[in-house]
């Protein structure tokens, strides 16, 4: 609160007009040295620029910083308070102006990743965790998303790097190969279909089908080979997760196909029949994407590179 004497009184917009951080500097060395001529060395200019830089902020706002004597200078009371409380504003910005380099360098900031559910299944979260260990001032923010909008949040600018299908079009993004996953059949317990060793899309295609939800683009990949072999899917279930997709093939809903990371490790619990894939889209790659690397922070950089090598 102002007090009754200032009570109407407004402080000029302009306070910060004139000052620099090196006359700031300069105060703060002058009460250290206590000795303009160590001062000027120290800070690599003139001495009578020194002096008129402290003279100009005294003279600006009219009080003595320093009381002047033939060994050098001493800071005033009122220099006194004002210095002490300098200093700190001053390591204050010198914390900020590290973090700031930290960030340009790499060594810090904040990376947000977006991935598509294949990739979350396919290690991904494994490693992250080892990019964190090794980049302990770097925070990630990782939401899983469906490809489509992957490549949308990253072109508004809402995202920084997208793992995606390696079968979508990143349109202007720039994009890198990652290792992929393969896609497989699930069966339920006892289906006619089990009795092979392998199976095409076009085996499965008089069987009802659990898939993803409408628009996921493992099941418009389906569709587009099925329309390919002038057919259609019958599509009984569009589930949210692999869980629920591998939940209702179990319970013999119908049949599906999902990355065999999604499926293996779950297979002989849920009782699930697990057969490879004769198709050749059925080996799936996976893609990264991102803007150029000129509009990506430093950090965004050292990721992509510890996710490509």
């Amino acid at each position: 609160m102002s007090s009754p004497r200032n009570a109407g009184l407004r402080r000029p917009t302009n306070l910060l007009n004139g000052i620099d951080l090196l006359t700031l500097r300069i105060l703060l060395a002058a009460r250290e040295e206590g000795n303009l001529a160590r001062v000027a060395e120290r800070e690599n200019i003139a001495i009578s620029a020194v002096s008129r830089r402290i003279a100009d902020f005294e003279q600006r706002y009219g009080f003595a910083v320093f009381n002047r004597h033939d060994r050098g200078v001493s800071a005033t009371p009122d220099g006194t308070q004002f210095l002490d409380r300098l200093m700190g504003i001053i390591g204050q910005l010198e914390q900020v102006a590290g973090e700031l380099i930290d960030r340009r360098d790499g060594v810090a900031g904040v990376i947000r990743i977006q991935a598509h559910i294949s990739s979350m299944m396919a290690g991904l979260p494994a490693k992250l965790a080892d990019f964190l260990r090794a980049n302990p001032s770097i925070d990630i923010i990782l939401e899983e998303g469906k490809s489509i909008e992957i490549i949308h949040d990253i072109q508004a600018g809402l995202c920084d790097v997208g793992l995606i299908s390696g079968t979508m079009d990143v349109r202007s993004l720039e994009s890198l190969p990652l290792a992929g996953d393969e896609l497989v059949a699930i069966l339920p317990p006892g289906s006619p279909l089990a009795a092979r060793a392998e199976l095409s899309l076009a085996e499965m295609l008089d069987e009802p089908f659990v898939g993803m939800q409408h628009d996921s683009a493992l099941l418009t990949l389906y569709r587009s080979h099925a329309i390919a072999l002038n057919r259609m899917m019958l599509e009984r279930v569009h589930a949210t997760s692999f869980e629920s997709v591998r939940a209702c093939v179990a319970a013999g809903l119908g049949v599906s196909i999902l990355p065999a990371t999604a499926v293996l490790p779950f297979a002989e619990q849920q009782n699930l029949v697990v057969r490879p894939l004769t198709d050749s889209w059925a080996k799936r790659p996976l893609q990264l994407c991102f803007r150029s690397k000129g509009q990506i922070s430093a950090a965004a950089r050292l990721l992509i590179k510890h996710l490509t090598e």
